[in-house]
């Protein structure tokens, strides 16, 4: 089971994360990620069962010890060669914030704990300090190999990002408090919310 601990924007960066797809799909057709839902993604992790009861009651204890995280939203970019997608990846990227970083390690270190997680690596996916993380964590992304952000889509490489130049050079000053996360199983396109959990 693939669940995802995800951080949702306020209505205000919703609207426009959405409005931008709707630009991509109108220029692109439909393009990979731009079904998913809005979201900021802490990390994704395998597990081995479901998630217990137990389990949820100790994530929650864990998650309210946090106080609400206030972050900045100051441009779009793209994970060009996107090795996970082998298109362009856009997404809205974030100012960098020590307390969002700590927050992802503290809290994916904790699930790692009291969680069965199922750690399979496939051949030559991830090396050096990703690989390492993947065995350890369940997710290759951790820390400062970690670039919080939201994503748009990925848009295949055939395509002319021309047709959108004049948004993605379009300077974005948006920020908003962080005060919740939310737990989601996530099977190929579809998501599914399982929980809300509140910080401080």
């Amino acid at each position: 089971m693939l669940i995802g601990f995800f951080i949702e924007p306020d209505k205000k960066l919703k609207k426009v994360i959405n409005d931008y797809k709707k630009i991509v799909k109108k220029n692109y057709g439909n393009q990979i990620y731009l079904a998913h839902p809005a979201h900021l993604t802490l990390f994704t992790i395998k597990l081995k069962k479901k998630l217990s009861k137990n389990e949820i009651i100790k994530i929650n204890k864990f998650v309210k010890n946090f106080k609400k995280i206030k972050v900045k939203i100051n441009k779009t970019k793209f994970f060009y060669n996107d090795p996970q997608t082998k298109g362009h990846t856009m997404f809205l990227s974030l100012k960098k914030n020590t307390s969002l970083v700590n927050f992802q390690i503290k809290i994916i270190k904790f699930l790692n704990e009291i969680v069965e997680t199922k750690n399979i690596i496939k051949k030559n996916k991830f090396k050096g300090k990703l690989k390492k993380d993947y065995k350890k964590f369940g997710y290759p992304f951790v820390g400062k190999n970690w670039i919080p952000h939201f994503t748009i889509s990925s848009i295949s490489k055939k395509n002319n990002l021309e047709n959108i130049q004049d948004i993605v050079k379009k300077n974005i000053s948006l920020s908003f408090k962080v005060k919740k996360i939310s737990i989601w199983i996530i099977n190929k396109n579809q998501h599914k919310k399982l929980y809300s959990i509140n910080l401080q």
